[in-house]
């Protein structure tokens, strides 16, 4: 039942020179917006005060959990602990994603040291790097785009083997969601690292041992912070310090799965699949159009808050550039897809978001599921 369904085939995109003509305009409007501003592409002022206020943020509320100011009631040290967990997504959105990418700097050591912030909040940098990669090259492609392997748990694309239990997935998904980051900082990459051997289009792939020791030392320090050391200072049953941990992961967990699945994962989207060679007819740009979905674009405080993941064409497109540029980047793609009679899909609100993705979710419980493969840009040849 609970197999795995990823494909060994090797999986490229085919292309013409009027498709190649589209994403060549495109790269040339976006770098002439960087020269015409004479900016970078890479962090600014802006993006520093966001970083040092993610971290300041942290260590002020972890700080209050453990220095016992949340420990006359119960619920506020729940609460404490759940607010923990909002930041640390917020560090995973803000600083995280965009060091992961090479986004943050052209100093190859700062991304990487900003990256080990995946470590600081439980994850690990390294296989968050590898397996979002191959998410971002495989977009919504089954079998090779790890973000759609759930050893058939969940059924998000018409081409994963249908079970029974997948008639409820509607129901039981946002309930699963609740618990994805535990999963993940517990037992999801420990599975990458000592059990599967292969991620997207990247086959049997040996770890470095530096890597064996950064994941140990980091889980080690993650645990102690997380729940040895509220268990030694807090002045609380050590059986709530066990609750507050899942609460610091279940209503943040929810929020991260649902701003990061509903730019995928949505009614309207496509799910295009290789051919026997393992082509797929389309260039990369055009897929991120297919396969990708904006919500909230005209609200800076969402893209503020969620790292620009809500932005997430212009992510897809462009994830070398930091997410403090793409609200002006964005309004120069779409203009770009309009003017090339391509489509731009977007929600006006994460709750719009949020309703395709449950409506995508209800469509995929049936076995006889219809989504489309390509749309209008597979006669844009």
């Amino acid at each position: 039942m609970f197999q795995k369904t990823t494909t060994t085939k090797k999986v490229r995109y085919k292309s013409t020179k009027q498709k190649d003509d589209f994403f060549r305009d495109l790269k040339g409007r976006v770098n002439n917006y960087f020269k015409e501003k004479g900016i970078s592409k890479y962090a600014n002022a802006a993006m520093v005060f966001k970083t040092v206020f993610a971290f300041t943020a942290w260590g002020i509320m972890y700080a209050i959990l453990i220095t016992n100011k949340l420990s006359f009631s119960y619920a506020a040290t729940i609460a404490g602990f759940c607010a923990l967990g909002f930041v640390n997504i917020f560090i995973a959105f803000a600083v995280m994603h965009d060091a992961c990418h090479h986004a943050y700097s052209k100093n190859k050591k700062i991304n990487r040291l900003l990256g080990y912030s995946m470590n600081f909040i439980g994850g690990n940098s390294y296989l968050f790097t590898k397996m979002h990669n191959s998410h971002h090259a495989f977009v919504n492609i089954h079998g090779i785009d790890v973000t759609l392997e759930s050893h058939g748990l969940f059924r998000f694309t018409p081409h994963e083997p249908h079970q029974w239990f997948h008639k409820f997935q509607h129901i039981y998904t946002p309930i699963l969601y609740m618990i994805a980051s535990a999963h993940w900082v517990i037992v999801k990459d420990f599975k990458w690292f000592f059990v599967e051997d292969s991620i997207g289009n990247k086959k049997n792939i040996k770890h470095p041992k530096s890597e064996f020791w950064m994941l140990i030392l980091s889980k080690i320090f993650y645990f102690s912070y997380a729940i040895i050391l509220p268990i030694i200072f807090l002045q609380v049953p050590a059986w709530l310090v066990f609750i507050g941990f899942l609460a610091m992961h279940i209503p943040s967990s929810l929020t991260f799965a649902l701003i990061f699945q509903v730019t995928h994962v949505y009614d309207g989207t496509h799910y295009p699949l290789p051919d026997s060679e393992g082509n797929i007819e389309n260039n990369y740009a055009l897929h991120v159009l297919e396969t990708t979905s904006d919500f909230s674009r005209g609200k800076p405080a969402a893209a503020w808050l969620m790292g620009g993941i809500n932005l997430h064409v212009i992510h897809h497109l462009f994830p070398t550039i930091c997410h403090i540029h793409y609200q002006p980047l964005t309004k120069i793609v779409k203009e770009c897809v309009e003017e090339y009679g391509l489509e731009y899909y977007e929600q006006p609100s994460f709750y719009a978001a949020i309703k395709y993705h449950m409506k995508m979710l209800y469509n995929l419980r049936k076995p006889d599921a219809q989504v489309p493969q390509y749309g209008k840009s597979l006669i844009f040849n």
